[in-house]
């Protein structure tokens, strides 16, 4: 047989060079994107998941290695003569047909050999058998060291320059020594290996997964050990130099007598050869205690060498030796990884706990480089595999070894106790057989996994517990394969007896070939663009991560442009151009329609007025409207993707404790949302009522797609009914003041007809939602500004179902917009603290927020509580308004001082810490104030919001270095005593005033 395989071009090993390198850059960028403290989540599970990254990255590291170097060595013409001797064994319960298959074919081999037959059993019909084919028979009656003492039995008794050793189920082809031979001609060769191939590994999922697990070993791996002369000994079909196995005192003993050997060999500088070319055909394991029981043998064999023959023969291996005979036994580490692999998500779910803060969008961005470095090399180097059969994902052969995790521990335990596995020959014959035994580990494995999925989901229903329940389905399919794959022979057997379902089977496999021929040719063209398809998934990833920094710009491309006239155009085709409603009388009185609306009233009455008996300023007229309503809009979990750290139910009951302590009554909460179920049970135990709010789109998301806001509302109107029976649902909300925002996008008559349309479409939404739910309240937001109590007006006649108005309230200034004189009934829907400071109030109101928020993308700084949940300053002062009893709360105000210098980028500056304290501004670092500081440089994009901050200090003043575009930063000060912060936010320069 010629060999087929070519070695790399220089371009060919450029482009697998080139990318390894990518590949390695990708994987330190994930370790170090894993490494980072702000992502450790509980620390247990988080170091347990970092060391099985840690395995990961060295397996893959040990992988590229060996693609490095990938060489296949020149076919060499036989110009020398060598006596051979080929030495095949048997044991006992082995098959006949198949001892009498190999003989036959080594006795077929061309070049001139004698044929040694070790027979253990001393079997009189394979006497015979020998006689007539002209092989040596011959036994033992000291029957040590295993097959190794057979072979070197069987040494002492010939005396061929070149030994071959082939296992019983080996048949080799007439050419087999062809290839080999020359190689000797170096006198410092060793040994000669070729691959080691089978001819039954379709007969079975079993067969074919072992199969699948040689194929890049036997494969590029392998070419790469000829490059620094030590391929590894398989154990079958290698020849060996006599006087190289003299040197060593024989085959060596052992578990795994093939790598003992070559360690002895290659310590005696002994070199070897690789040659990629199948001369022989053998058996795999085709049952899994076949299997099982060839892994136990090697993983104990292993294990045995790397802590006695390694540390013996270490100091006579090269460097290279030292790496390749100390890392191969780390395979069968694997056992443990799996088994920690199993149990992170399992005791995520049990304990409702995670291992990693980051969201979902970031970690994609961090891993998707790594691991496509890890496919796309995998596959453009299986152009060196012996055939095509041998290309692809290997995923039979991947799910069976995740399968052996307790046969590779197993043989680790049995080399720490020192507890013998006998040398069996793995079973060739397939049979039937009972595996409750074999499978009971991966039973106990499924049993505990879909334990935790049904505890876990039923506990809490999250985006994590929903992700970790992923997790664990996989490894329960995993679990389940193996399985399957164990009762296979049943499976053939039962298809068999019914041809129905053997029809059907045999129909799937014919779809199966069409889709592996589609299969070969995706392949190949991935293959030979490979290394454009690591640049540009790579290009992907850092473009994803830098867009999530312009997120915040969506709106200023494609939102508030009140001069493009044709986003004006399209959405005015859908607008009716008849007035039904008589809505255009209103529109030209109060002429919303002019983008220089007047301002209200100046000689308007204020809602604020000052108690003449004790002087402190007061709501004059409290909200009209769910007036025993004591609220706060609770936002964790909006854009739980984005959430840095996962919000359980178990952080939700927390919240809702300290929101009743608060003296709060009602939350709002913005949906539908994933975290409705663990919110609505939350709400339940603690005694919480919720206004439930949905976010109306603003008109930039519709301005060209009214179908896009019909689909809000079916989703409004779904949500509705399914949560309708709900008792601690009190209202429901539409929320943003989308009616309002019209006006940014039209003007004169076309702010008409779009405000019309918009009107008849809410009309129409509100109708519906009353008829599906005639007895909560329905309340719209509306922005405390110049058009509210025109627009007010306005939505209550044209639309008569609509019971109250929900203020929104930014700051202190935008309450002049709200009158006594207001004839619709309204309530403050979302109010900052701070615009009501100093204000007596008994309800009718939602403030915003509960607490800060930071994700992948943005951080918010408007919660009652901090991003660690500490209390803020309003919390207390709310608390003590609405009678609640959060603990006193008595710190200073602070100030960030900043230096009278330049912001120069480079430039290194020192802010200050301002303490309020005896009636004036102190600096921090002077004063004993009991105050622990911590320093944030917050990022934001070009309209001022956060999308991201680090800690840069924890002192009473700190040096920043600018950055680039420092107007984009910000500093945050945080003050903290106990549970109690108090905070400034300021820009890193000082401001020029007129």
């Amino acid at each position: 047989m010629n060999n087929t395989i070519k070695p790399p071009s220089k371009r060919q090993l450029f482009y697998l060079r080139l990318m390894i390198i990518i590949g390695l850059l990708c994987m330190f960028f994930l370790i170090h994107s894993l490494l980072r403290k702000s992502v450790i989540g509980y620390q247990p599970l988080y170091w347990l998941l970092i060391s099985t990254f840690i395995y990961t990255f060295f397996k893959v590291i040990y992988e590229w290695y060996h693609y490095w170097s990938i060489s296949v060595p020149p076919a060499l013409p036989i110009t020398k003569q060598y006596t051979v001797d080929i030495f095949t064994t048997f044991c006992a319960g082995e098959p006949y047909e198949m001892i009498v298959e190999t003989l036959t074919a080594i006795q077929a081999i061309r070049y001139p050999h004698e044929t040694f037959l070790c027979d253990e059993a001393d079997d009189p019909y394979l006497k015979s058998v020998c006689k007539e084919l002209g092989v040596h028979h011959i036994t033992r009656t000291k029957k040590i060291n295993a097959k190794a003492g057979n072979i070197n039995n069987a040494l002492a008794q010939s005396s061929g320059e070149l030994c071959v050793i082939l296992d019983p189920d080996h048949i080799p082809v007439p050419e087999f020594l062809d290839p080999i031979i020359a190689h000797f001609d170096n006198p410092e060769i060793g040994y000669v290996q070729i691959v080691q191939a089978y001819y039954n590994h379709d007969i079975g999922w079993i067969a074919k997964g072992a199969a699948q697990q040689t194929y890049q070993f036997y494969g590029p791996m392998m070419m790469c050990m000829n490059s620094y002369g030590t391929v590894q000994a398989i154990g079958a079909n290698c020849t060996f130099r006599r006087t190289a196995l003299e040197s060593i005192g024989g085959h060596a003993a052992g578990l795994a007598e093939d790598m003992h050997t070559a360690m002895q060999l290659h310590a005696r500088n002994w070199k070897s050869v690789y040659v990629p070319a199948v001369l022989t055909r053998g058996l795999v394991p085709a049952t899994l205690s076949a299997y099982y029981k060839q892994q136990l043998k090697w993983s104990r064999g292993v294990f045995e060498l790397l802590v006695t023959s390694y540390v013996k023969l270490f100091r006579k291996f090269n460097w290279r030796q030292k790496l390749h005979y100390g890392l191969l036994p780390l395979f069968y580490l694997s056992g443990f990884v799996f088994l920690i692999n199993f149990s992170i998500p399992v005791i995520s779910l049990f304990t409702d706990a995670f291992p990693l803060r980051m969201d979902f969008s970031e970690f994609l961005v961090i891993s998707v480089p790594f691991i496509t470095s890890v496919v796309l090399i995998r596959h453009f180097v299986q152009q060196w595999v012996m055939e095509d059969n041998e290309r692809g994902f290997h995923v039979v052969g991947g799910l069976l070894l995740i399968g052996t995790w307790w046969v590779f521990i197993l043989g680790f335990v049995y080399t720490i106790i020192r507890k013998n596995v006998p040398y069996i020959a793995t079973p060739k014959d397939i049979k039937d057989e009972k595996n409750l035994k074999n499978n009971l580990p991966n039973i106990v494995v499924l049993v505990v996994s879909i334990a935790a999925i049904i505890y876990g989901l039923y506990n809490d229903w999250n985006p994590y517990t929903l992700f970790m329940s992923g997790i664990v389905g996989l490894n329960c399919m995993f679990m389940i394969f193996m399985l399957i794959a164990s009762s296979e022979l049943k499976f053939q057997a039962y298809l068999d007896k019914h041809a129905t379902l053997f029809t059907v089977v045999s129909k799937i496999q014919h779809v199966k070939i069409f889709f592996w021929l589609l299969r070969r040719k995706i392949y190949f063209g991935v293959r030979k663009v490979s290394l454009i398809l690591s640049i540009l998934v790579v290009g992907i990833c850092i473009y994803a991560s830098q867009e999530s920094d312009e997120d915040a710009n969506f709106n200023v491309a494609h939102g508030f442009d009140a001069k493009n006239d044709n986003s004006k155009k399209s959405f005015a085709e859908f607008i009716s151009s008849s007035d039904t409603t008589g809505l255009s009388k209103l529109i030209r009185q109060s002429r919303l329609y002019n983008s220089t609306s007047r301002k209200f009233s100046d000689t308007s009455k204020n809602i604020i007025e000052q108690d003449p008996v004790t002087g402190q300023k007061r709501l004059s007229v409290n909200p009209s409207f769910f007036s025993s309503v004591k609220g706060v809009i609770y936002s964790k979990g909006n854009y739980w993707y984005k959430n840095i750290a996962p919000l359980t139910k178990k952080m939700i009951v927390n919240d809702f404790e300290d929101i009743r302590k608060a003296g709060i009554n009602t939350i709002k909460i913005y949906g539908p949302n994933i975290y409705d179920h663990s919110i609505f049970e939350a709400a339940a135990q603690k005694g919480l009522k919720i206004n439930y709010s949905f976010w109306v789109p603003a008109p930039s998301s519709f301005i060209n797609d009214t179908a896009y806001l019909h689909e809000q509302f079916n989703i409004i109107l779904n949500t509705i009914n399914k949560n309708k029976s709900n008792p601690n649902i009190s209202a429901w909300n539409l929320g943003n003041s989308t009616y309002q925002q019209l006006s940014q996008f039209y003007h004169g008559p076309q702010l008409y007809q779009a405000q019309q349309h918009y009107i008849n479409l809410l009309k129409r939404l509100v109708n519906e939602i009353k008829h599906e739910d005639p007895t909560r309240p329905l309340t719209i937001d509306l922005l405390s500004s110049p058009t509210l109590n025109p627009a007010m007006q306005i939505l209550k006649g044209q639309i008569p179902a609509i019971d109250a108005f929900g203020v929104i309230v930014d700051n202190k200034l935008s309450l002049k917009y709200v009158s006594r004189d207001f004839k619709t009934p309204y309530f403050f829907s979302c109010t900052d603290p701070g615009a009501l400071e100093g204000v007596q109030h008994s309800g009718g109101i939602f403030y915003a927020n509960w607490q800060d928020q930071q994700s992948g993308t943005a951080v918010t700084f408007d919660g009652l509580k901090d991003v660690w949940g500490r209390n803020k300053r309003y919390l207390y002062k709310i608390s003590r308004n609405w009678n609640g009893n959060i603990p006193v709360y008595n710190l200073p105000d602070i100030k960030i001082l900043k230096p009278a210098l330049t912001t120069t980028p480079g430039a290194s500056l020192r802010y200050n810490a301002l303490v309020f304290s005896y009636g004036h501004w102190n600096i921090a670092a002077y004063l004993k104030t009991g105050l622990n500081f911590e320093w944030y440089l917050v990022k934001t994009d070009n309209l001022g919001n956060a999308t991201g901050m680090k800690k840069v200090g924890s002192s009473p003043d700190v040096y920043i270095t600018i950055p680039k575009n420092d107007d984009r930063y910000r500093l945050y000060l945080v003050a903290t005593d106990g549970n109690n912060v108090t905070v400034d936010y300021a820009t890193l320069n000082t401001p020029l005033q007129n």
